[in-house]
């Protein structure tokens, strides 16, 4: 493929694609190498024609190291028995499941075509400008608290907000196949795949290796940028319907853009970062580059081989990064009980609106609620089972470190722990398990808010903001009133309460409650969902 364009390093890239596809960079040397590789010659005779290129001596054994260590290893070239080595399969937990192709080369250039349009200048300035505003509008004055409360408490609404999420990743895979288009490199198909329960799309951008950096860049952040294109068309969407729930999918298509830009996945911020400097393998460059800061310490090979300017980016770009995803994990960390304890309350909704259905004979309806609550458990069940897979890859992570260097495994436990600890204190049922409330909006001042509070012990909903929310009250209190068994004055001390509870939808009701109303125990709360029968009419009332 020739020479790579803006190599962020000293001694000139060069790009080859191999026989599965993938694209592979060497230096000058292994490329010319590669080059004069054809079956026919013999090692001397290759020698010689890269002597003459190269401008240095080249040895028929110098030939047979590098093809013996270098080239057959990488699939590249095969061995004396004329076959390819097998190559290390993809990890799993990053790896898609089920890949297929949903969108062929051809149907891809031509929508590429038809939406090239956006990526004109005074359309991006355009955009930009009124993503700004709209996050202003968003996350300064509005919040995010009364859309992610809507939608739990109207599970079915996860339904449509789901297949808008499918269509916006899609939508995203556009972005880097019209970018690529636009910047001269033609796209090829856009497949599917499917990751723990998420969906998952992939774009065929590999013929933008042969741009120059501009044009890599701009295909790399070409998703992303659709993103932003999404968001301003649901803002849209609620300005002129006010359905609140649709404003989740602002929040959800920030997620995505912060995950994208995640560095430890090879997602856009990876390729942006590598595409920009001309270091393809950044990942490799993580530690090093740390380990180029520890004073007295020769700078390691993999930083000393970079550009000046290229090694200050990239040491940037890993310093820069740690604080962010701190960030990120604290704030998840903080928000859980008031999400969980939302999700719980609405579990309680949905079988009550079940009941209901049943006891009139809809099924009909019994089985919407059925699916209702599926939506509330899924996704918790899949952040569950990734949360439980990446900490078992860091735990095995560290053990192996320790198996190296004792100190530094140890070391790094250590921090492990530390972190596990500050979240089981956040996490740890303390009276903060209480669902969102109407009035509230979880906007940036009050995440900030949030966290000047962690020393409480519950700073998603201390005790003086529980007193202004009026105990922040389940919507479905009268669950535990299902309970077979009678209730002793212990369990009614615990936390029952016998008030009736707003609507998930009012926002006016609070107050007309007077003093603080607790939520019933979670045990109770259990123990009621799983053991009340469900009713059917009998004449006059209700019957078992």
């Amino acid at each position: 493929m020739g020479e790579d364009e803006g190599s962020g390093f000293k001694e000139g890239r060069y790009l080859i694609r191999r026989g599965d596809g993938q694209i592979i960079q060497l230096t000058k040397l292994m490329y010319l190498l590669v080059e004069q590789i054809d079956g026919r010659r013999s090692l001397e005779e290759i020698a010689e024609r890269v002597s003459e290129q190269y401008g240095r001596k080249v040895s028929a054994d110098n030939v047979k190291t590098l093809i013996d260590k270098n080239l057959h290893p990488d699939g590249i070239v095969p061995g004396p028995d004329g076959k390819l080595p097998r190559l290390k399969k993809p990890d799993p937990l990053l790896a898609l499941k089920l890949r297929c192709t949903i969108v062929p080369d051809r149907a891809v250039n031509v929508i590429a075509g038809l939406l090239r349009p956006l990526f004109w200048p005074p359309v991006i300035l355009a955009v930009l400008a009124g993503l700004v505003a709209l996050d202003i509008w968003y996350f300064g004055i509005h919040g995010v608290g009364q859309g992610l409360r809507d939608t739990l408490y109207q599970p079915l609404t996860m339904l449509l907000l789901y297949a808008l999420l499918i269509l916006s990743v899609g939508w995203h895979e556009l972005g880097h196949a019209t970018a690529c288009k636009y910047s001269g490199a033609t796209p090829g198909k856009i497949g599917f795949g499917i990751y723990i329960i998420w969906p998952a799309f992939f774009t065929d951008v590999t013929e933008v290796y042969g741009l120059g950096r501009a044009g890599k860049v701009r295909t790399d952040l070409g998703g992303v940028y659709f993103n932003a294109i999404f968001s301003l068309a649901v803002g849209g969407v609620y300005f002129l319907t006010g359905f609140e729930p649709i404003l989740t999918l602002i929040m959800i298509q920030h997620l995505l853009i912060i995950y994208n830009f995640i560095p430890f996945l090879r997602l856009d911020g990876y390729f942006v970062m590598a595409d920009s400097t001309g270091v393809p393998d950044l990942f490799g460059r993580i530690k090093p580059a740390l380990s180029s800061l520890i004073p007295n310490r020769e700078t390691p090979r993999k930083v000393r081989e970079l550009k000046p300017w290229v090694r200050k980016v990239v040491t940037v770009w890993v310093l820069l990064v740690i604080p962010v995803l701190l960030g990120l994990f604290t704030m998840m960390i903080i928000s859980a009980p008031r999400v969980l304890a939302t999700t719980w309350d609405s579990l309680f909704v949905q079988r009550r609106e079940i009941s209901k259905a049943m006891s009139g004979g809809d099924i009909a309806k019994a089985a919407v609620g059925g699916i209702q609550s599926l939506m509330l458990v899924l996704p918790v069940g899949g952040m569950s089972v990734t949360a439980f897979n990446v900490l078992k890859r860091f735990g095995k992570g560290i053990a192996n470190l320790y198996s190296k260097r004792p100190a530094l495994g140890l070391a790094l436990g250590m921090v492990a722990v530390a972190a596990l600890g500050f979240a089981a204190y956040v996490l740890w049922p303390n009276g903060e398990y209480r669902p969102i409330q109407p009035n509230e909006r979880w906007n940036a001042e009050e995440a900030v808010e949030a966290v000047k509070e962690i020393d409480t012990g519950r700073p998603s909903l201390t005790e003086d903001r529980q007193e202004e929310l009026r105990g922040a009250p389940p919507v479905a209190p009268e669950a535990e009133a299902a309970d077979p068994d009678p209730i002793s004055e212990e369990e009614e001390e615990d936390g029952v309460s016998e008030s009736p509870s707003p609507s998930p939808r009012s926002t006016s009701n609070m107050g007309d409650r007077d003093g603080t109303e607790a939520s019933p125990s979670l045990r109770l709360r259990l123990r009621a969902f799983l053991a009340a029968p469900c009713r059917r009419h009998g004449g006059d009332g209700l019957e078992s």
